[in-house]
């Protein structure tokens, strides 16, 4: 890899040109493949200048990772913003996800696709991260408390987080498939289990 020359950048370009850099490293080499000199040859600069901005290697894989969650959440919640009932919010949440992975392929990667296995309090910091991303799926189960306990809740959200994420491993294989017939499916697939609840209410 050519070092590049060393230009001059405001500090939110330079964090932004970096985490850039940083994620398509990470995607193709992993975490434990990927030095802060990779980094730093690939965007021009010396080490020094990561180490000022992010602190360590850690620091700038997890601040990759925090960008990419934050805008797999921008996405889903703006989609869910325009429901109203439990099925067209999870409907919803299924479509902002799957327009998250349409549009956003390598932040999509970089999250899920495994290039960038981490151990240690990375690995935990990163968990804690995903599991909060659950944790915002349960606001569209309101209907649901007082018919279902609160851990039930936790595990129909991440039963959810864990079949989106497998069947977009399963569709970026097959881009011929379209993003709304993906959805109907998974939707079709998932909701009569869910209205079930719903149906206990009603009796």
């Amino acid at each position: 890899m050519h070092k590049k020359t060393q230009t001059r950048m405001k500090p939110e370009a330079r964090e932004k040109q970096l985490l850039d850099i940083a994620q398509v490293i990470f995607i193709e080499t992993g975490y434990q493949g990927t030095t802060v000199e990779d980094i730093a040859q690939a965007a021009g600069v010396t080490r020094p200048v990561i180490y000022n901005i992010f602190g360590s290697k850690d620091a700038i894989y997890l601040a990759c990772l925090k960008r990419a969650r934050e805008l797999l959440d921008d996405y889903i919640r703006q989609e869910i913003l325009k429901s109203t009932d439990l099925e067209s919010r999870i409907r919803s949440g299924f479509e902002g996800y799957f327009h998250f992975v349409e549009r956003e392929p390598a932040a999509w990667r970089f999250l899920y696709a495994g290039g960038s296995a981490v151990a240690g309090p990375v690995a935990q910091a990163a968990l804690d991260m995903r599991f909060n991303t659950v944790n915002r799926i349960t606001v569209l189960f309101n209907e649901l408390r007082g018919t279902v306990t609160e851990d039930q809740i936790l595990m129909i959200a991440h039963s959810l987080s864990g079949a989106g994420e497998q069947l977009a491993k399963w569709w970026v294989t097959r881009p011929d498939v379209p993003r709304q017939q993906v959805v109907n499916t998974l939707m079709n697939t998932i909701w009569n289990g869910i209205s079930s609840h719903l149906n206990k209410q009603k009796t």
